[in-house]
């Protein structure tokens, strides 16, 4: 490697680029230059004499595969070093050893709705209710299982209860079809190979003996079968560097483990471990809020971020009324901060979940700022969106045909594609629309007596719902717009299909539900609320143009989404509990669930470049009703004392005022192991004590198995004698 460039590297990087035998772990916080660390590793490797093709590097997409190759290139590296992802890798090696892995080498790997399909018809030829073994969920089972190198045979032996012995079934008939149709599913590249490389010594032996060097990034995200993989392929030389960052593990809900990078030293005893702590991304007042935050996960390997930037502008938190104001608030400061000089593509809205960006999208449609979901469509494009929409159009214009083909088998009735042709036929020989032949589709006589009996739930279905609007579409009995989406979103099926439907369906019910609350501010801003007009309003904002990833718009993304990503302006909304923390994890008794969350968040911090913006609003609409809100117990983490709070900001838990505290000598007896009670949280034991004066921090275990962190000036805690 070029002297030059090797002067590039902190010292710490350097260690790591020129360690050369032997197991390494890089402990790589966010903007320390890991991607740097890895390509340079890969040529300091050929320098040293290493052949190229004797280098494997592993990463999750694509992209960063891609970017890697480059960079390894441009570094004097050769292009026969073998950079791929996981899935690349494991689809090289089945192919190449299909007869060993009993599989044809030419497979198909199937989609996620290919595989749906395959669960379906398994489900279907097992006798089984899709309604009470929704196939979704089925398939988000099997692939848990796959994940941990469980195959349906040796599932089936261990299963004790019904529902285990049912998904056995399942799993073995899904198996059976994929085996059919000479297919494999992205699960099975994994476990497969895994298995491979188990049960096969020589052909283990003759990869590892390949790839003598095997650098894995993003190693906090591996699953089992992964991490099974990378311990197999270095299993004749233990040449693995594994580099990742336990504080920005946030992918365990798809099945990755932070044990896998936590018990690595357990692992290889004679690893060495080299911290990467310099941040060259982020101002100093950024990265000791992301600090303060994550120092309260207890499963983590300690290190500090150090800032290699002067401590630059104060992180700002701010509360607001609701979402509307929040979402106004920060459409100005986006157009002040663009008046001043500020490209909108280096600002970017983080969220917890995709239904937050509705209130953002019509704030800055209104203001006219050019916005961009960034993996993910804008909310009135998503599927889920525009079949409701499509139920409410059909009520109040029949003969939108387009609306009408889009609903008549959303969720799916039995309504197919035999039966529409018949119906339209029927329409054009008798010069009527298409809605109106459904109605009639009694005298149909080409339509089977069950199609017949289908059609005709359908259109009493919908002429209910018509029944609920007066003239020009003005809701008559549901008083509002509202009431009337809330009730076709369950009475048509869609909310009970969507809640069977796994992870996915239950996104796209939050998506849903912010739906109806668009349509609830509609209807409080309305005199004379009438649904034909809501679906005009809102129309402008389906019809927003997309834009390109290099045009200059603003981003607005989950949290997971950021993840890789860096922009100098950072605007993170709805820090609240039950956004962030998600319910999920707020309710769940794992403590596991709640430092993901906590993970998730300074994963959204160290996003920031130059400038953080955090907020809540104190009142949220939830399905159209408008519902207090708890700041979430990690605006407590970030510590105030380096924290601008702007005015209105308030940390309040119970509608205590800032100047209501308990007094400093009381502060000072809440020591860890000291019994409280809360009036929300109810009895719990102190854990940890952070001092800051007037504005200590407790982090309390209570019995409900949750543990919070709560300000001691407003936890309005009790002690309880013991």
């Amino acid at each position: 490697m070029d002297e030059a460039l090797a002067r590039q590297l902190t010292d710490s990087q350097r260690r790591a680029v020129f360690h050369m035998e032997g197991p390494l772990l890089v402990l790589a916080g966010p903007g320390s230059g890991k991607t740097r660390v890895i390509t340079h590793r890969i040529a300091a490797l050929i320098d040293s004499g290493v052949a190229p093709y004797n280098i494997c590097a592993i990463t999750f997409t694509n992209k960063a595969a891609e970017e890697m190759r480059q960079r390894a290139l441009s570094l004097g590296g050769s292009a026969g070093a073998h950079i791929s992802t996981f899935h690349s890798l494991c689809v090289r090696i089945l192919r190449r050893y299909a007869d060993r892995a009993a599989i044809s080498a030419n497979f198909s790997i199937y989609d996620q709705a290919d595989q749906l399909r395959c669960v379906k018809q398994a489900v279907k030829d097992r006798y089984l209710d899709a309604a009470n073994f929704p196939p979704a969920r089925m398939l988000e089972a099997i692939g848990a299982l796959k994940n941990k190198l469980r195959d349906a045979e040796s599932f089936a032996q261990e299963a004790c209860d019904f529902f285990s012995r049912t998904l056995a079934d399942v799993y073995r008939s899904y198996q059976n079809l994929l085996s059919e149709r000479n297919g494999v599913d992205f699960d099975d590249l994994l476990m497969k190979t895994a298995v491979l490389l188990r049960d096969c010594p020589d052909v283990c032996s003759e990869l590892s003996n390949r790839f003598k060097f095997v650098l894995i990034d993003e190693y906090q995200d591996t699953n089992y079968a992964q991490y099974k993989i990378a311990e197999l392929l270095v299993s004749q030389h233990s040449n693995i560097c594994a580099t990742g960052d336990p504080d920005q593990s946030i992918y365990r809900w798809r099945g990755a483990d932070i044990r896998n990078i936590m018990a690595f030293e357990s692992d290889w005893p004679d690893a060495v471990v080299i911290k990467l702590e310099e941040n060259f991304r982020s101002t100093a007042n950024i990265l000791a809020v992301a600090d303060n935050l994550i120092a309260f996960n207890r499963n983590r390997k300690h290190k500090k971020l150090i800032a290699t930037k002067p401590a630059g502008e104060s992180v700002v938190l701010t509360a607001y009324e609701g979402e509307h104001e929040e979402a106004e608030a920060v459409a100005r400061q986006i157009i002040e901060l663009a008046d001043n000089g500020a490209k909108l593509n280096d600002m970017a809205f983080f969220y917890r979940v995709n239904a937050q960006s509705r209130a953002l999208e019509e704030a800055f449609v209104r203001s006219r700022i050019p916005y961009q979901i960034v993996r993910g469509v804008e909310f009135y494009r998503r599927k889920e969106i525009r079949d409701l929409l499509a139920y409410l159009k059909i009520l109040v214009n029949p003969s939108d045909e387009i609306a009408l083909l889009r609903v008549i088998n959303t969720p799916a009735r039995g309504i197919g594609k035999t039966t529409i042709d018949r119906i339209r036929a029927y329409a054009e020989q008798n010069r009527i629309g298409l809605f109106e032949a459904v109605k009639r589709s009694g005298k149909i006589e080409s339509l089977s007596k069950a199609a017949r009996a289908r059609l005709a739930v359908f259109a009493n279905m919908i002429a209910q719902f018509q029944e609920d609007l007066g003239g020009q579409g003005l809701p008559r009995a549901c008083r509002g717009v509202a009431p009337l989406a809330s009730r076709v979103l369950d009475e048509s099926g869609m909310a009970q299909s969507l809640g069977a439907a796994g992870a996915d369906g239950e996104v796209a019910l939050e998506n849903l539900n912010e739906l109806i609350n668009s349509a609830a501010d509609y209807d409080k801003q309305t005199e004379q609320p009438s649904l034909l007009d809501y679906l005009q309003q809102i129309s402008l904002f389906s019809d927003a143009d997309a834009y390109d990833a290099s045009s200059d718009c603003v981003r607005l993304m989950t949290l997971h989404a950021a993840k890789g990503l860096e922009f100098e302006n950072v605007f993170i909304v709805g820090v609240e509990e039950g956004l962030l923390p998600h319910e999920r994890s707020s309710a769940a008794e794992s403590e596991e669930d709640l430092e993901e969350e906590r993970r998730l968040f300074f994963v959204g911090i160290t996003r920031a470049i130059a400038r953080l913006h955090i907020s809540y609003a104190r009142y949220r609409t939830v399905r159209g009703q408008q519902l207090r809100t708890i700041p979430s117990q990690f605006l407590f983490e970030l510590g105030p004392d380096i924290t601008e709070q702007t005015e209105g900001s308030d940390y309040d838990y119970d509608g205590i005022d800032e100047d209501q505290s308990v007094e400093s000598e009381s502060i000072a007896d809440f020591i860890p192991g000291q019994l409280v009670r809360h009036d929300a949280f109810g009895l719990g034991r102190i854990e940890k004590f952070v001092d800051m004066g007037a504005n200590s921090v407790v982090s309390v275990r209570f019995n409900s198995g949750q543990t919070k962190s709560l300000m001691v000036k407003f936890a309005n805690l009790s002690k309880v004698d013991m």
